[in-house]
């Protein structure tokens, strides 16, 4: 179950990005996060803390909780 959640959000956050047409720089800067880390998130081998959840979040003016749906 936990690594279906890395992979749904590293899914998520892929295609949200994508979508907005940011590249993983301009994304990481509006998150606050650094390229290794995404790059990990998006491939589903990331253990997210809430911290970083919620700035993922932020940087798509939507709640954490959206992005694991």
């Amino acid at each position: 179950m936990r690594n279906q959640l890395r992979q749904k959000l590293g899914e998520n956050i892929r295609a949200r990005r994508l979508d907005a047409r940011l590249t993983k720089v301009d994304f990481c800067l509006m998150a606050g996060i650094s390229r290794p880390l995404l790059d990990l998130i998006e491939a589903g081998e990331a253990n997210v803390t809430l911290d970083t959840l919620e700035r993922l979040a932020s940087a798509f003016d939507t709640d954490g909780a959206d992005l694991l749906q």
